[in-house]
């Protein structure tokens, strides 16, 4: 999941696997593939870094898990932080 700053300031989570298209302007607009859609102060690009992030991590753990090595190795080769989050 990917942490994203509502209008109001708070902050959601979403399931990048939902995403099916995000649209830069003074906000961003992140249309799911249900057809509803999220208005977020975040830009396309850190929207689009987190959720290339995410999925680099999923599939890191996956090809960990299928090279016969347990979850402590998974998470370690997965990346340190996700951008925009304050990591370096």
């Amino acid at each position: 999941m990917i942490a994203l700053c509502k209008l109001d300031g708070s902050t959601m989570y979403l399931n990048e696997d939902h995403v099916e298209r995000v649209e830069g302007g003074a906000n961003s607009a992140i249309h799911l593939i249900n057809g509803t859609y999220f208005v977020v102060r975040d830009d396309v690009a850190t929207i689009n870094a987190r959720i290339r992030f995410e999925k680099q991590a999923v599939l890191a753990g996956a090809l960990a898990m299928t090279a016969g090595e347990g979850p402590a190795t998974a998470l370690a080769l997965a990346p340190a932080g996700a951008p925009g989050d304050g990591a370096p």
